[in-house]
Order: C-alpha cells, then sequence, then structure tokens
C-alpha cells in the first residue's frame, strides 16, 4: 500500500470546545483504525487497562465507568465504528462522549496532588487495509513511538524503539481553560465567523477560536499572541475575508502563533519604492498570496519521508525561513552555496512562489512546476536524515541547521540544474545514496546558475564574464566585474547573485596540494566604500565570527553575524570578484 499518516487540525485542543478532528491520509483507500492512548506503551501494547480512558480503539469502541473530578460515577458508552477513505483521505472525529471524559479526566490533573496519571496528552496512531487486502498500513511506526523524527531508511522501517522523551511522540493537548468574564467577548467577531470551518462543521474554526478568547487565562502566551493579531492596525486593514484567514493561520499553526503579528508587521516590495504587507505577496505562478499559500500548506499529503513531521510544523518550517531566511538558511559544509544564495534571494524577493514550491516539494507528489513552466522534482530519500550519519553517507555536518524546507529547495535546484548530469535513479538504495551524495557535493556553475535563476523567476537573467585565474587579465576583467556590480545594486533595486573566488586568491598559482575555489553570496548594497552580502555558509543561530570581528581569504568584516550579513571592502572586491548574474527584467 505504502503510506499512512493521521493529524489532528489543532494540535492543542480546548477542553471546553467541540470534540478534535483528525485527517487520514494514505496513498489508497481502505478501512482505517485509530487508536487513542495515554502514553505511547499503550498503543505499543493494546489492553483493557484498570484505568478506562487509557486506551482506546475505534473499531472496537469503550464501554464502562469512571469517577469524575468531584465525586460521583460518570459512564463512557461508545460503540465501535468503521472508517472510510475515500479519495484517499477521511475526516474523524473523537466521538463527542469519549472526548467529554477525556475532558473530565484532565480537570483531575489541575488537583494539587493530582488525581491522576493523565498528562492531558492524548497519543494517536492509524492503520488503514486496503481493499482486498490482508495487511494494513501503521503510522506511526513502533520506533517513532518515544520519539520524534525518527528516521530509518527503506526497507527497514522497524525494529528500532528510541527511549527518548514520549513527549515528541504524535500527540494532542487539551487546553485547561479558565478565563476572567470581562474579556469573554471576541473583539472582531466578523472576522471569526469569516473562519469557517469543514463540510460537515461549517463553523468548526470560529467556535474553537471563540472558546479559547473566553476561556484561555489572559496572561496565556497563546491567548496574548491572538490579542497582538486583534490589535495589529495592518490586520485591522485587511477584509474581513482576510483577517478570517489569519485567525485560521493563527489557530491551526499553534508552533508559530508568536510569529503571527511579526508576520502582519513585515512588508514586500512590488514596485520602486512600493510595499505591500507581506502577507498579500502573489507568487510568481498561480496567482495565490503568500497568506492563502501558507493556509494551503497546512492541508498537503505530506512526503511519505517525513515519517512523524507534522503540517504546522512543516508550516513552522518554512515561515521561520521567510520571516528570517538569513538567520536559518544555509549551506552547512556542503557545496550548494549557489542554490543556497538564490533560495536566500527567492525568499527575499517573493517569499509567497518560495511557499508554492515547498507545498509542491513536501507533499506526497514531491515536485513543482517553476516560474517559466518547468518541473523541478525531489530527488529520492534527500530528506530521510538518517542517510546522513550512515556509513558510505556523508557527513552529518554537511546539513547541519538545515531543515526539510532548506532540504527541498537545494535538493531540487541541484537536480533540476545539472540536468542530464545528475545520477540516474534505478529506484534502489545505491542510486539513492549517490543523489544524496551528488547534491551534498556540487554546486552550480554559471550555466546552471542561469538555467535555475530563469525557471525560477520566469525572467531572462544576463550573467557577466567569468574572472580568470592567474592570468594577464585577471586584474582588469575583476576590476570591470565591479564596477559593474557597483552600477547594477542601486539600478536594479534588487539582490544581487555575486560570486568570489575564496580560500584560494586568483592572482597567482595555488599552493602544492589546493585548488582554486568560488563561493556565491547574495549582494545587498553598496555603501561607504564596501559591499554588504549575505553569506549562505552558516546560520545565523550559530554564526562563524562576531560583530565586527573579520574573516580572510577574500578578507571581509561580520557586521550582523545573527544575519549573516558580512562586508567587502571595494579594493578587496576588485581582487576576488569572480562572477555575478542580473536579471534582465525586475523580479520584485
Amino acid at each position: 500500500m505504502g503510506w499512512v499518516r493521521i493529524h489532528p487540525f489543532i494540535p492543542n485542543w480546548p477542553g471546553g470546545g467541540d470534540p478534535p478532528v483528525f485527517e487520514i491520509n494514505s496513498n489508497e483507500n481502505g478501512e482505517a483504525v485509530v487508536e487513542l492512548a495515554w502514553d505511547p506503551q499503550a498503543l505499543l501494547h493494546p489492553a483493557k487497562y484498570p484505568d478506562l480512558l487509557r486506551y482506546y480503539c475505534s473499531a472496537d469502541g469503550i464501554s464502562g465507568t469512571m469517577e469524575r473530578d468531584r465525586g460521583g460515577a460518570m459512564t463512557v458508552n461508545v460503540p465501535g465504528e468503521r472508517i472510510t477513505l475515500n479519495a484517499n483521505r477521511a475526516t474523524w472525529v473523537i466521538p463527542k462522549p469519549l472526548w467529554e471524559a477525556y475532558v473530565e479526566e484532565s480537570l483531575k490533573t489541575l488537583n494539587s496532588p493530582p488525581s491522576s496519571t493523565f498528562s492531558r496528552n492524548l497519543y494517536y496512531r492509524v492503520s488503514v487495509t486496503p481493499p482486498g487486502g490482508s495487511k494494513a498500513e501503521i503510522w506511526p511506526p513502533d520506533h517513532a513511538l518515544g520519539a520524534q523524527r525518527v528516521t530509518l531508511p527503506p526497507p527497514d522501517d522497524s525494529g528500532v524503539v528510541d527511549n527518548a522523551s514520549a513527549m515528541a511522540a504524535p500527540h494532542i493537548g487539551i487546553l485547561a481553560l479558565s478565563a476572567s468574564a470581562a474579556s469573554r467577548v471576541v473583539p472582531d467577531a466578523a472576522a471569526v465567523q469569516a473562519m469557517g470551518g469543514i463540510p460537515f462543521l461549517p463553523n468548526l474554526w470560529s467556535t474553537i477560536l471563540n472558546t479559547i478568547w473566553s476561556k484561555l487565562p489572559e496572561n496565556d502566551p497563546g491567548r496574548l499572541s491572538l490579542a497582538a493579531v486583534f490589535a495589529h492596525p495592518e490586520f485591522k486593514r485587511f477584509t474581513v475575508a482576510e483577517r478570517g484567514d489569519v485567525l485560521r493561520l493563527w489557530l491551526l499553526s499553534s508552533k508559530i502563533r508568536k510569529d503571527i503579528p511579526v508576520l502582519l508587521s513585515r512588508q514586500a516590495i512590488t514596485g520602486s519604492a512600493v510595499q505591500t504587507p507581506i502577507l498579500k505577496k502573489i507568487a510568481l505562478k498561480g496567482g495565490k498570496t503568500l497568506l492563502s499559500l501558507l493556509l494551503e500548506l497546512l492541508t498537503i499529503h505530506i512526503h511519505p519521508d517525513l515519517v512523524v513531521m507534522t503540517r504546522e510544523e512543516l508550516v513552522a518550517d518554512v515561515l521561520h525561513e521567510v520571516l528570517d531566511p538569513n538567520g536559518r538558511v544555509n549551506q552547512g559544509a556542503a557545496g550548494t552555496c549557489v542554490p543556497t544564495s538564490i533560495q536566500t534571494m527567492l525568499i527575499t524577493v517573493n517569499p509567497a512562489e518560495y511557499v508554492r514550491l515547498q507545498i509542491g516539494w513536501l507533499s506526497s507528489a514531491a515536485k513543482a512546476e517553476l516560474a517559466n513552466g518547468s518541473v523541478a522534482a525531489l530527488p529520492r530519500g534527500i530528506l530521510q536524515i538518517a542517510r546522513y550519519s550512515q556509513a558510505g553517507a556523508p557527513a552529518s555536518t554537511g546539513f547541519y541547521a538545515r531543515n526539510y524546507a532548506e532540504l527541498a529547495f537545494q535538493g531540487a535546484a541541484i537536480k533540476f540544474s545539472h540536468g542530464s548530469s545528475f545520477p540516474a535513479d534505478t529506484g534502489n538504495e545505491t542510486s539513492a545514496k549517490a543523489m544524496f551524495k551528488y547534491v551534498h557535493d556540487n554546486g552550480l556553475f554559471p550555466d546552471q546558475t542561469k538555467r535555475l535563476l530563469e525557471a525560477l523567476f520566469g525572467v531572462s537573467f544576463t550573467g557577466s564574464a567569468v574572472a580568470p585565474t592567474n592570468a594577464p587579465t585577471t586584474a582588469s576583467i575583476q576590476s570591470t566585474l565591479a564596477d559593474g556590480v557597483f552600477a547594477a545594486l542601486p539600478a536594479k533595486q534588487q539582490p544581487l547573485l555575486v560570486a568570489t573566488y575564496w580560500g584560494v586568491p586568483p592572482w597567482a598559482p595555488p599552493p602544492a596540494g589546493k585548488n582554486y575555489g568560488g563561493h556565491a553570496v547574495l549582494a545587498l548594497r553598496h555603501e561607504g566604500g564596501r559591499l554588504f552580502f549575505k553569506n549562505p555558509q552558516y546560520a545565523g543561530s550559530l554564526p562563524a565570527g562576531v560583530d565586527g570581528g573579520t574573516a580572510t581569504n577574500p578578507p571581509r568584516r561580520y557586521e550582523n553575524a545573527a544575519s549573516t550579513l558580512e562586508s567587502i571592502a571595494d579594493a578587496d572586491l576588485r581582487k576576488w570578484i569572480f562572477w555575478y548574474f542580473t536579471p534582465d527584467t525586475a523580479i520584485i
């Protein structure tokens, strides 16, 4: 059958509202069974436990009595049910009597001391049997019920149990709710109503948000971020429908809720001295805004290699890059400086287009149509991080600090740009490792860079001359190239991709055992006799230097290491520049 996944629409569900809703996806139709448990161990060992609610199976149902928080018996009677996938999907809601029982049990955890061992977390699992099949596909696998993001390359996808914190296994949380009566009226009822819901629960999202607003304590971080959204001046300028979408993004993306007010404050360039809220920036293809594309990312069939990754985690990965591409996007020790710089350039110029591409690459389709109509496919196995530390694989440090969105972009970019030179995929483990190693080891030559730039942005790019090494014309060509960069930056009003020689200076023969090296950076501005640029060699979270410090070969200064901003003196650039690219048409 291949794969199956189950995801809650919201990872932390308010206990005072409707029951949680899950979506089940697979690459085939079939009959699904959902299991819920207080802890991963109960999912690994299904049984009838003394605590009635510790384990539940949708096929069997549950029947019995439990003690209420304030005394007295509560009867729980939920018959077994049949869950059928249509069009490879099914929506499943926790039966209301069962949810009410979980909420009642959660109240016991607020006592001092707690009168229940329930942690207010519900761990979940799904199995799907395809039509005519006898074997069910199960997710998450046994080894993932102890730790998040444990991945093994196929065909071995079982048998390794990680004993790390159970909190890492897929689960939903039950929010403990309380708030003062004065704060129960939501500030923008029209926007909340516009949030909508799902087909058979058309007001689900608005109902949940109203519950959160009216019940969460006023000092709760989530409620504070929601209050900041309601109060944001840019939010107030949006239409009712757009405000409803912003609230839906806040609700469905709990890991980035604190970032939504920041996102509302960001502006994007749409023309000479013209700006628009970044959430309204339109992708280069398809006509959708960043806001609508982030919501679409929350609905994709997740790529099967992302073993226990949730949609909200994917959105968090992508949105963190949108908000701070130079602080997070990096090449590590890999040779992918050109595609990494182009990735930063795309995020800077058009974050909506970047998210649109990630929707394709991070989904089960594993491919995306570029702005010029070409298709860029993800190399098989590139998202399986466990390969990085295996014998015969590149060193794990090559991808240190990378997330799945970075891997997807840089892997697809290398494969697309190299064309027929990229290793063939024969479907076996040997070819998967060969493709992975190729992505790790290779960057882009100028002709490959031009191909990728023109496909990504849908316009023609002009490449400069390439400065030769150790030749009579090296100095004069480099001086002309530097002058070209200085003139193009203000004229084009956008970042430029610039390559310099790196490590070994180009004006003399390389020392014994050394070779000339090149490195691509993203040039941002030219002022005060210096070129300021972003260096993709490292992430801002792990800076290579300190502000005001210097580095050599080429000589450069760390201006803001946390955002990978560096600068180089004009005179030094004239000695080290390699080549650069400019768009023939504005791409802002």
